[in-house]
């Protein structure tokens, strides 16, 4: 990949990131439970996930998604078993 497109990238996915929808539901509702501090870390962490999944589907090679697909999963079923533990 070249700079250019990297930032062409960048400045397709900024915007989709900023767009309110359910995480900006969440994080209204740990500002409104907990604390602004709690809010601002939940965003960043949606943020995180966000850029996250928009570079990776922009690598995706079939060696890549073999390795992301087991570790999704491998992620979901540890999500899955501490909630069914909570």
């Amino acid at each position: 990949m070249q700079w250019h497109q990297v930032l062409a990238f960048v400045a397709a996915v900024t915007p989709l990131a900023l767009i309110p929808g359910t995480s900006f539901a969440l994080v209204s509702q740990k500002v409104i439970s907990g604390s602004r501090h709690d809010g601002v870390l939940v965003a960043f962490g949606t943020i995180c996930g966000l850029f996250a999944h928009a570079t990776r589907r922009a690598l995706e090679t079939p060696r890549f998604r073999r390795g992301t697909a087991r570790l999704t999963g491998a992620v979901l079923v540890a999500f899955g078993v501490r909630t069914a533990a909570a």
